[in-house]
């Protein structure tokens, strides 16, 4: 390995060290801002207005946002450093349609976006694979759909098996003998 080769992944393993580190510091005053901030929002002694109960609901949001963003980045940290647990294990396809289909339904209904999952033809009864982090890519990818997607639009989700003409740039995944 030469030297600049050498001090480029000695840079990025600071760098994702760095990151993971700040990212949990970054998380323990957002929680407690959070908590504060739902508090507030639900008002219990009946002392806040209306604005101020809309004010502590938009800090609530705003923080859970910033919240979500961090753990991405904790997380893209923690794969870019090879220290991410997987939990590898069969999961049946239909098991994530349906948990996307109740996560999404109720926010596809209120903002007025046709959302609909299908299930492709020829899918195993199950795949193997992190259930975790395969719906938090799904998850990540429909909230962008969301936020985009203009009233009265629509959204889909197709669970189905990979084109025979795919290129996949994962060795193990290019090795596979059975392409899913």
């Amino acid at each position: 390995m030469s030297l600049k080769a050498e001090e480029l992944e000695i840079s990025s393993k600071y760098k994702s060290e760095f990151l993971a580190n700040m990212s949990h510091e970054l998380r323990t005053p957002l929680n407690s801002i959070l908590i504060l901030a739902r508090i507030l929002k639900e008002n219990r002694p009946e002392n806040l207005n209306e604005d101020q109960i809309k004010y502590a609901g938009v800090i609530h949001n705003a923080g859970s946002d910033l919240l979500a963003l961090i753990n991405d980045i904790l997380d893209l940290s923690k794969i870019e450093s090879g220290k991410i647990d997987l939990t590898i294990e069969h999961i049946q396809p239909k098991v994530v349609q349906q948990d996307m289909d109740a996560l999404f339904g109720e926010l596809a209904r209120s903002k007025k976006i046709t959302f609909k999952t299908t299930l492709g033809q020829n899918l195993p009864d199950s795949i193997f694979t992190d259930q975790t982090r395969l719906e938090q890519i799904v998850k990540n990818l429909l909230s962008n759909a969301f936020k985009f997607t203009p009233e009265h639009g629509e959204i889909s989700l197709n669970i189905s098996n990979a084109a025979k003409e795919s290129r996949f740039y994962s060795e193990q995944l290019r090795n596979s003998t059975k392409k899913l």
